[in-house]
């Protein structure tokens, strides 16, 4: 009898954990840590030896709890710690943190995309699982290879499709390198541009 109990808590602890992140997540934005890149790069600077496993765990959290802007830890990234540790160290955590969406959404259905998405982002998640639930391999694939296109949406979707978890892995592992290249040096191109054209009225 304890074990079945024992058994029956334990599927609540995904479910404390991430209830943890959400607050954390929101006590940190609503410090405007995550408003911009250089708040955040001194949010992770404060670790000190600590800095790279932080940023990891952020990126882990970002697929699953949406609340930066996008690409803006890729680019805090690059900058902290050098383009290539710094793509190297957003891919551990955004492979990490999609496969842990991966596994949620599978587990917990439309109820958890409605947990973390927005009313207007959940109403695209309804309407892509409603179109593109049989060809969801080519609409993942293309997510991956298109910058800006909304993946972790697509990544939700895939959970609730027939496809397996190896195939899953197999994408994001091969695909999201690209894409955190493509995203990062795009943003940081923007980003380089902007100040220079900023320049003449500071």
């Amino acid at each position: 009898m304890q074990n079945k109990g024992f058994h029956r808590y334990i599927h609540y602890i995904p479910i404390i954990g991430l209830a943890l992140l959400v607050i954390i997540a929101v006590y940190a934005r609503s410090q405007g840590i995550f408003n911009s890149v250089d708040t955040l790069r001194q949010f992770i600077k404060h670790f000190g030896d600590a800095a790279v496993l932080i940023f990891v765990l952020i990126q882990v959290i970002t697929p699953i709890i949406p609340i930066l802007p996008g690409g803006i830890a890729v680019v805090v990234g690059m900058l902290m710690f050098g383009n290539f540790p710094g793509m190297l160290y957003s891919y551990l955590g955004l492979v990490a943190g999609e496969i842990l969406l991966f596994l949620l959404v599978q587990r917990y259905g439309k109820s958890f995309a409605r947990f973390i998405l927005s009313e207007k982002n959940y109403e695209k998640f309804e309407a892509m699982l409603a179109r593109h639930t049989n060809g969801i391999r080519n609409l993942l694939v293309a997510s991956f290879i298109l910058p800006f296109l909304p993946d972790d949406i697509v990544c939700l979707v895939a959970g609730m499709s027939k496809m397996s978890l190896r195939q899953y892995t197999l994408i994001v592992l091969l695909l999201k390198p690209w894409s955190i290249a493509t995203y990062g040096y795009l943003m940081i191109y923007f980003v380089d541009k902007a100040s220079h054209l900023m320049l003449p009225f500071l």
